[in-house]
């Protein structure tokens, strides 16, 4: 079985990239503005950090997050709803 954090990196990772998003960590004093295309890893919310946090032009457009293939989609809506704005 594949565990989550692999799942990120060999699908996640590169599907993203193929989709022209640049995959960067988050950091603290990370300014978005300065962000284009940037799916920021790890990214902080009110509940926790989301997975990936898509940013272009400086505004967050979209969250990514990750589950391990076993995971059906419909177990996760939870989780998605508190990382959604």
């Amino acid at each position: 079985m594949e565990p989550e954090w692999l799942t990120r990196k060999q699908r996640i990772d590169r599907r993203l990239t193929t989709a022209g998003w640049t995959v960067c960590a988050w950091a603290p004093g990370t300014d978005l503005d300065a962000l284009s295309r940037c799916a920021v890893s790890e990214y902080p919310t009110a509940n926790g950090p989301a997975d990936y946090a898509l940013v272009d032009g400086g505004l967050v457009v979209g969250i990514v997050e990750a589950k391990k293939v076993s995971v059906a989609a419909g177990n996760v809506l939870t989780q998605a709803g508190r990382c959604a704005p």
